[in-house]
């Protein structure tokens, strides 16, 4: 039998039926949902690309990676409502695998019971049947986890490697990376204090961190410029603006300003001859420092070489002397390509050697840009701001606020070259080398976009820092905590009771794992931006904390033992026990009075579930019964997480109101195409045949690309004059029904007065085009906009009080908790349809 073969056993077994069940479970009608209105935006934007449509990275859409992940989908399999969703379906199966990884430092039960609970996670369940890119976010950071671990034990290279991958990746997915990296940054630097300590003291060597402070010397080195947009929050020290805020400055947000005071280039321009004299200067430098360190004759030429090569080839890229972008990228290439041969020929300090290269690479870059006439400010801001921006490049001028960005990103490029040369030497080279290879190509999106690497180093965070003013969504600080308890309240509950057990425990990853829950539920509920599919990062935490914990509770367990002497029964009396108390509790929620007389046997037999409960515990020893009641009552909420995540994720027609709802397509937008199938959208025309409201826009506009791109069907605005957003194109619906238009979608904001219209078009009933839950968590006459911080705490904390003695509230919450009963209806924007009569 092969190795790998004898290998295999009840666990491997076990990961095996749950990742194929976790696949079935995301696959199972995919495209019956209606589609979100950000993942039709999303996956729009795919399409389009796929028709080689050209994509240009915007933050507004967050990473480019979700966007080419999908396209590359379509491409294969076509584009379908199926296939948008696809890659999201596969990442969140994948996601359910990753705990196996772990069972070393999980505990084989924990990485079990980790899986079962990603498989079935509500939250996760639901937006891995989304398109939208969390679910990607999760199985990034579960990667991470994983290999963050793995070289804590292991310290192989292999790992540095693939967390390389992992990181840019992360980061070309979603924003929501900086908060990753930070945590897992600031946990690795914790572990690591004592080999920190000993470096900074002088009683060791910087290439001899390895570990918890090798993984964070990985992080830091390869994500600081990543960072580089943070020294905006600054700005006002130095009267630059290198954050535009939306609707406060012009131009792109979360871009440095173009404008204010400006820099010509070249700042002075210099007689040829003493470009010469720098250049002759800069080469007998480097070859007096070759002779210093003890290069000679054949040596020495070998030993220079690789520190030459580096600012010509800069300096090649800059005057392009064949005139022929092909040929002049081909001499870079040989240029450099040369350079590292005579490297690896002679690998002598190669390290100091490369070091000082990069730096005069970089000097070679800034007098060229400074110095010298080879800068077309124009051409290269046309390469980079995004299609359609004006910008003036008359006077060949950059503004101080672009100087001052691009330096601070050059800046942190340097440190961090310098500090992993010098820590991990070739191996940091190829982590380098792998993260900018993935980052670039993502951002770039295979290198058809290079105004890509400045949006995604720069202006990723800087829009996110920007849109922390605007507040999406504005919920309040303890909205996650009320969709942790609807949907997760499994991973909720253990992980709390598992926190405190690792904390006195001392355990390293169970410490690891709390800190990192706690760390990112603190994150999510500071960020002034909270939305549903948020809940993602921080359930995923919860999971493993509350995985490695169960895990811990079946070991602690003499099973033969608790079987023999019947103290196993308290894991089938505990759920039932606790079953019981719920079912009292709602009656006694629903009644105007007391408990009625009927249910006080009830009672009773809950009082002596109670004292057998109690003996059976009194008779196990060493803990092992609470262990059994945790495990019990872990299997009452288990089967409620499952019912929760199947009524979530499979009910399709608005009837369930769901807090994971924000901004959701109603069924009714399936109904509307596919009754204009059946009518026939008709032949191209002029007007188009079918006409539809720009504000119902997304996310209809998904479900008719084809038309729209064909022309049978298009967009208007039908605003009336003096209505918000209106434009001189805008015309109410009655004037754009134009002969040949058979169909108008209107949205009902923009109805004003139909009479004329309903003369020649049959006007349908009310339809739904998006679905907001009804917030009925919220205090009621909030207004957190203009309320501090502390004066919300203090009304929140009175609303609190007074909910919890209301038995109305009661009611109500086990009615939405229990079977999704709420009064009040869903937020909704609507809109109409006019279909033109038929003459009789």
């Amino acid at each position: 039998m092969a190795a790998w073969a004898r290998k295999l056993g009840w666990l491997e077994a076990g990961f095996a039926l749950l990742t194929l069940s976790a696949l079935v479970m995301r696959l199972w009608e995919l495209g019956r949902r209606a589609m979100h209105y950000d993942e039709a935006i999303h996956l729009h934007q795919s399409w389009q690309l796929s028709n080689m449509v050209e994509y240009i990275h915007s933050p507004w859409m967050h990473g480019p990676f979700q966007i080419e992940l999908t396209a590359l989908v379509f491409m294969v399999l076509g584009d379908s409502d199926f296939t948008a969703r696809l890659g999201y379906a596969v990442f969140g199966t994948a996601l359910v695998a990753v705990p196996y990884l772990l069972r070393r430092h999980l505990g084989s039960w924990g990485a079990l019971f980790t899986g079962v609970m990603l498989a079935i996670s509500p939250a996760l369940l639901y937006f891995s049947r989304f398109g939208r890119n969390d679910i990607l976010m999760a199985f990034w950071a579960a990667a991470l986890l994983t290999l963050f671990w793995k070289y804590n034990h292991e310290e192989r290279d292999r790992y540095l490697y693939l967390a390389s991958a992992v990181l840019a990746l992360m980061f070309a997915t979603k924003e929501t990376a900086y908060f990753v990296a930070l945590i897992f940054g600031g946990l690795a630097f914790l572990l690591g204090i004592p080999q920190i300590a000993e470096v900074a003291g002088g009683r060791a060597k910087l290439g001899r961190l390895a570990g918890p402070a090798g993984f964070f010397l990985l992080l830091v080195t390869l994500t600081l410029p990543q960072w580089s947009a943070v020294a905006g929050m600054l700005e006002g020290v130095a009267g630059l603006t290198l954050i535009a805020r939306d609707g406060v400055d012009t131009g792109i947000v979360g871009t440095p300003f173009w404008g204010g005071q400006q820099l010509t280039l070249p700042v002075t321009d210099l007689h040829p001859a003493a470009h010469a004299v720098a250049a002759l200067l800069a080469l007998g430098g480097v070859g007096v420092w070759g002779w210093w360190v003890g290069l000679r004759g054949r040596r020495l030429a070998t030993g220079v070489g690789p520190i030459v090569a580096l600012p010509v080839a800069v300096g090649m890229a800059l005057n392009q002397p064949f005139g022929i972008e092909a040929a002049d990228i081909a001499g870079v290439v040989v240029v450099l390509g040369l350079g590292v041969g005579l490297l690896l020929a002679d690998r002598r300090f190669w390290r100091t050697r490369l070091t000082v290269g990069v730096g005069l690479g970089a000097l070679t870059a800034l007098y060229g840009v400074l110095l010298t006439p080879v800068v077309n400010v124009g051409g290269v801001v046309q390469a980079i701001v995004p299609m359609g921006t004006a910008v003036d490049t008359t006077s060949n001028g950059i503004p101080v606020n672009y100087a001052v960005a691009l330096g601070v990103v050059g800046a942190a490029l340097l440190v961090s070259a310098a500090v992993g040369l010098a820590w991990k030497g070739r191996v940091w080279l190829g982590c380098a080398g792998v993260f900018y290879l993935v980052w670039v190509s993502c951002y770039t999106t295979l290198f058809t976009n290079w105004g890509g690497v400045f949006s995604g180093v720069w202006q990723g965070m800087g829009y996110w820092i920007a849109q922390q003013d605007v507040a999406r969504g504005n919920q309040p600080w303890y909205y996650y905590f009320v969709e942790l308890s609807v949907y997760e309240s499994l991973p909720l509950v253990f992980g709390v009771v598992a926190a405190v057990y690792f904390f006195r425990k001392a355990d390293a990853l169970g410490l690891v794992l709390s800190v990192w829950a706690g760390l990112t539920l603190l994150a999510y509920t500071m960020a002034s931006e909270k939305m549903p599919w948020l809940v993602v990062n921080i359930t995923l935490p919860f999971i493993f904390l509350a995985g490695k914990f169960l895990g811990e509770l079946v070991e602690a367990v003499r099973w033969k033992a608790a079987v023999q002497r019947s103290t196993a029964l308290i894991i089938f009396i505990t759920p039932l026990g606790m079953a019981i108390g719920v079912f009292l509790l709602n009656k006694l929620a629903q009644s105007d009075g007391g408990m009625p007389g009927p249910y006080w046997v009830v009672i009773l037999g809950l009082a002596l579930f109670a004292v057998v409960w109690a003996s059976l515990v009194k008779a196990e020893r060493r803990g092992g019964g609470m262990a059994l009641t945790g495990l019990g009552a872990a299997g009452l909420l288990l089967g409620f997480t499952l019912w929760t995540g199947v009524r979530a994720a499979y009910t399709y027609d608005d009837s369930n109101r769901e807090i994971l709802a924000y901004a959701q397509g109603s069924a009714d937008l399936f109904t509307t195409y596919e009754r204009l199938q059946e009518e026939g959208i008709g032949e191209e025309s002029e007007p188009p045949s079918v006409l539809v409201d720009y504000d119902v826009w997304y996310p209809f506009q998904w479900y008719v690309r084809d038309e729209a791109d064909q022309g049978t069907l298009g967009y208007r605005c039908f605003k009336s004059e003096g209505s918000e957003g209106w434009n001189a194109s805008c015309k109410p619906p009655a004037e754009q029904a134009g002969e040949g238009s058979l169909v108008l979608m209107v949205s009902s904001r923009n109805l004003g007065n139909d009479d004329k219209l309903i003369e020649t078009h049959e006007k349908s009933d009310v339809l739904r085009d998006l679905l907001w839950f009804p917030e009925s968590y919220r205090r009621p006459g909030e207004n957190r906009m203009e309320e501090s911080f502390l004066e919300e705490l203090a009304k929140d904390g009175a609303f609190f009080r007074e909910q919890a003695s209301s038995r109305k509230a009661w009611r109500e919450s086990i009615g939405y908790l229990l079977s999704r009963e709420l009064k009040r209806d869903w937020y909704t924007a609507e809109f109409h349809i006019y279909t033109r009569q038929q003459p009789n």
